[in-house]
C-alpha cells in the first residue's frame, strides 16, 4: 500500500542550519504523535515542505534525526547543569540543584524528554549508533558530584558511578510521574520532586547527616 502524504507547499531552498531545525522540529512532532516507528523520512519531508530528496542532504535516516534531537537535548542540559555548579556552593547544595534542574529542565521539554528515553526510541538510538557524546557529559556532572561527596564524607563509601545511575533512576522516575502521571498523585508537583530529591540524598547520606 502505498504512503498517502499530506498536502504540503514546496519551501523554497533554506540555509542548512535553518532547514536543520524546521526538519527536527517537524520530526519531534511526528515521533510524538505516531510513533517513532510508524514515522518515515517521506512523512517528516512532507511536513517541512520538502521534498524527500532533499531531507537526505541533512540527515541519513530517521535514526540520525533521533540523534540529532537526543544530542540537542542533552547539550541543552549539560549547559543547565554546569549553570548549578557554582563554587560558592557546597558539594551538597550544588548536588540538590543540579537534581531540582535535571527534573525542571526535562519538564519544561517534555516531547524531547520522552524520545529520549522511551526504551523503543533507546533502542533505536543505540543499534544506530553509541549514546551521544553530550549524554555522557551530562552524567559525568552527576558522578563527579557523587565522586566529591564521597570523598568528602558526606556519602557513605561507595562506586560512584553506581551510586550516581541509582540516584539518575530515582530521578528519571519522578520525572516520568510528574510528566505522565500526575492526576494519579495526590501530591503537587512541587512536594513529590522535594520529597523524592530529599530521600536521595539522606539514603546516600553518612550518618552524620541524618542526625
Amino acid at each position: 500500500m502505498s504512503e498517502t502524504l499530506p498536502a504540503r507547499t514546496r519551501k523554497p531552498r533554506g540555509q542548512g542550519a535553518s532547514r536543520r531545525g524546521e526538519i527536527l522540529e517537524a520530526a519531534k512532532r511526528l515521533f510524538t504523535e505516531e510513533g517513532f516507528a510508524h514515522a518515515t523520512m517521506r512523512r517528516i519531508a512532507a511536513e517541512v515542505g520538502v521534498s524527500p530528496t532533499a531531507i537526505y542532504l541533512h540527515f541519513a535516516d530517521k535514526e540520525a534525526i533521533l540523534k540529532a534531537i537526543a544530542e540537542d537535548f542533552f547539550g541543552e542540559l549539560l549547559v543547565v547543569l554546569h549553570d548549578t555548579q557554582s563554587p560558592a556552593g557546597t558539594p551538597l547544595s550544588r548536588l540538590r540543584s543540579g537534581l531540582h534542574a535535571y527534573v525542571a529542565f526535562s519538564l519544561e521539554r517534555p516531547d524531547e524528554y520522552r524520545l529520549t528515553f522511551q526504551t523503543r526510541n533507546v533502542k533505536a538510538l543505540e543499534a544506530h549508533c553509541d549514546k551521544p557524546d553530550v549524554a555522557d557529559q551530562s552524567f559525568t556532572v552527576l558522578e563527579q558530584a557523587v565522586e566529591e561527596l564521597v570523598a568528602g564524607g558526606v556519602f557513605r563509601p561507595g562506586d560512584p558511578a553506581v551510586i550516581a545511575e541509582s540516584i539518575w533512576s530515582m530521578l528519571h522516575g519522578v520525572t516520568s510521574v510528574v510528566m505522565d502521571m500526575m492526576p494519579r498523585v495526590q501530591a503537587t508537583k512541587e512536594a513529590l520532586v522535594d520529597t523524592v530529591i530529599d530521600t536521595i540524598i539522606i539514603g546516600f547520606a553518612c550518618r552524620d547527616l541524618h542526625s
